[in-house]
């Protein structure tokens, strides 16, 4: 019938259009198909596919402009026999799946680049890249259990990550504490090296560095201002802070740390901690002579909602007083 949009066989494109309503019986004038005789054997118009289902044809929408068909290109429109339907649906969620993943990779590309820029290859010098699982050697059933959960932790690690529309992955970073010597500073980089191996950008260096990144932005040779960079370790997928406590601390760096914390804590994002100290020895080491401690028992709640504790001598980083 003519004016349907579709043959005998229930395919779209084919039939006469109306010159009212186009070939799909739809209400938006100027559509056509090139199942329309008008345009039978025309230069560019195209050859109708046949339905691999039921054999019938498979024609191409197209729009009139200036009085001449511009044919919409790719695939003609699917068959509308139920196998057709179902083919065209599935072939459209895979092409959906490969642009929804081409984003996420170009956006990960993104960070990474951004990552290498102002953090300098993700902060990590040429001794953390070289710390690596396979390079750690665990000679003890403690050391043995230590990697073990290491390699666990950047093994699940995406799914630690917060994911929109999902609940809150809870406690997904990790505090490594221990006495000096004990594979700390190894593990956390080890840790770091293979969620970079996989694309995932991670900026992981000392509480030194990271806040030598920030005073670096106040001047005007500084290749990132300093909200930049704070932004930076505030949302990079993984940001490992290698040493708390052991610099010097002053009103700035507390409150600088504080604000980094707590900016991953309200984002849900992973954190790694390295320290040699217990909780109350990290609340002393943060806090400048002579003011409270406030601010610190802030950072270490926070620490204690975030992550789960390994300690590489024994008991727990809370009850290491």
């Amino acid at each position: 019938m003519a004016g349907t949009g579709r043959d005998r066989t229930g395919c779209r494109g084919s039939g006469t259009p109306s010159p009212d309503t186009g070939t799909e019986g739809r209400a938006d004038r100027g559509r056509v198909s090139s199942g329309d005789p008008r345009f039978a054997g025309s230069p560019g118009t195209p050859e109708p596919a046949i339905c691999a289902f039921c054999g019938a044809e498979r024609h191409t929408e197209g729009r009139i402009l200036l009085g001449a068909p511009i044919w919409r290109r790719g695939s003609p429109m699917p068959c509308q026999c139920p196998e057709g339907k179902a083919d065209w649906l599935r072939m459209e969620a895979e092409a959906e799946a490969e642009r929804l993943a081409w984003r996420k990779e170009a956006a990960d590309a993104a960070m990474r680049r951004r990552a290498r820029r102002i953090a300098g290859e993700s902060g990590m010098g040429e001794r953390f890249l070289q710390r690596t699982f396979r390079t750690f050697e665990a000679e003890t059933a403690e050391q043995r259990k230590f990697k073990a959960v290491a390699q666990a932790y950047a093994r699940t690690f995406d799914d630690r990550l917060p994911k929109r529309g999902e609940p809150l992955p809870g406690r997904n970073g990790l505090v490594i504490s221990g006495t000096k010597g004990t594979g700390k500073t190894h593990m956390a980089a080890a840790i770091a090296n293979e969620i970079m191996s996989r694309g995932t950008a991670v900026i992981c260096m000392t509480e030194r560095n990271l806040l030598g990144r920030i005073k670096q932005a106040y001047s005007p040779a500084g290749r990132a201002d300093e909200n930049a960079v704070r932004a930076m370790y505030e949302r990079v997928p993984l940001l490992a802070i290698d040493d708390l406590g052991k610099e010097k601390a002053t009103e700035w760096t507390l409150s600088t740390l504080y604000a980094i914390i707590d900016a991953r804590y309200e984002r849900a994002m992973p954190l790694i901690v390295t320290t040699n100290y217990g909780a109350r020895g990290l609340a002393e080491r943060l806090t400048p002579k002579g003011e409270d401690k406030t601010t610190a028992d802030a950072i270490l709640d926070r620490l204690s909602e975030m992550c789960e504790s390994i300690v590489t001598g024994g008991e727990s980083w809370r009850a290491r007083q």
